[in-house]
């Protein structure tokens, strides 16, 4: 008979993004009272806004942008109007007219930045990378200082695959605030990924020095040295992660498959099992516990944990692989033959393989 190894699956959190929801990143101007007398704002507008302002505070959007539109009818250059206009519809989940008015307060202001860093927020939210890489773009053209802009540009040159340019954008971010912990963690990143591996330690072990209250970089420098297949480093690098955020169920998945490579099946299944304590919908652990049974021969057990990922995630082509797998080793072949079928449909292509060379289908 083949020996046929099991699949285990990895989260390795690579990128730490900020990403806030909408609501909660809503900035809004509520200074009431705003200075009339030289601006051009008409008194009825100043009443307008500070109503739309107050509208706002107590969650009335509607009402907050019939007032907001009020003021801009009869003053269309109070800006501040507009501004919270653009943050009122983003509250209310209205975001193609908050662009309009971003767009429109960028080119009523040839220097105002902030609209082009919204613009970008918003395409990046979308998962439009290269939209929001042109707004940041011209938010850094009218303000060259602000780490943020740099920042979240580089996050989107990181997503769209562009390395050096991420990397040349966590660079500025450091170069105006050398304690951005983010920057040096996704700039790691960023190195791991071009392969330049000793950077990438170094920036790793900057961020975690720089932000201890998170184990994210100890993860991502745990990963590296898995991939490394430095065990006794990565573990080391894990417990750190652990130490910091003792429920980081990435770091304890990511510790056990480091345990699971360097064939430690006892203690790699106390961390996927510890996984599912902390977090009992996490798939991908039950799909592992599954892996190391099937290391240790424990085949009813292979069955059990995959049945289980599986009943949470049917798409999870590596739990039924697993499955297949222990049920022929328990000769449950018409079950073995539905698994493999299965798990090749999800593209899990040594599947296909094994279903045809087990006479599944005959």
């Amino acid at each position: 008979m083949k020996t046929l190894k099991p699949f285990l699956l990895l989260f390795s959190c690579f990128l730490t993004l900020t990403i806030n929801s909408q609501e909660d990143s809503i900035k809004i101007v509520v200074a009431k009272n705003v200075a009339i007398d030289s601006s051009g704002i008409e008194p009825a507008a100043q009443k307008a806004y500070n109503e739309g302002t107050t509208a706002f505070e107590n969650k009335d959007y509607t009402s907050a942008i019939l007032k907001f539109k009020q003021a801009l009818e009869i003053s269309p250059s109070f800006s501040q109007a507009r501004s919270n206009l653009a943050y009122t519809y983003l509250a209310n989940k209205e975001v193609d007219l908050a662009k309009e008015q971003f767009l429109a307060l960028a080119e009523a202001d040839q220097k105002a930045d902030g609209p082009y860093y919204e613009l970008g927020t918003i395409a990046a939210q979308k998962d439009s990378f290269a939209l929001a890489v042109n707004f940041f773009t011209k938010a850094i053209e009218r303000k060259a200082n602000q780490a943020d802009y740099f920042y979240q540009r580089g996050i989107q040159y990181f997503k769209l695959k562009n390395y050096e340019a991420a990397i040349t954008d966590f660079s500025k971010v450091i170069l105006i605030n050398p304690k951005h912990a983010d920057a040096y963690n996704d700039r790691g990143s960023a190195y791991k990924l071009s392969e330049n591996y000793k950077k990438a330690i170094e920036d790793y072990n900057k961020a975690a020095t720089l932000n201890k209250k998170s184990g994210n970089a100890y993860n991502n420098l745990g990963s590296l040295y898995r991939e490394q297949k430095k065990y006794d480093r990565a573990i080391s690098a894990y417990d750190k992660a652990l130490m910091i955020e003792k429920d980081n169920f990435m770091a304890l998945n990511n510790r056990g498959f480091a345990k699971f490579e360097k064939g430690d099946y006892k203690n790699a299944l106390g961390d996927f099992k510890k996984v599912i304590l902390l977090k009992p919908d996490y798939t991908i652990a039950y799909n592992n516990i599954a892996g190391v049974y099937m290391e240790m021969e424990e085949y009813e057990n292979v069955v059990k944990y995959a049945s289980q990922a599986i009943e949470r995630d049917d798409q999870i082509g590596a739990a039924f692989y697993n499955r297949a797998i222990a049920n022929e080793m328990l000769r449950n072949e018409e079950q073995a033959c539905q698994d493999w079928n299965r798990a090749a449909d999800l593209g899990v292509r040594i599947a296909e393989e094994y279903y045809t060379t087990n006479n599944c289908g005959n």
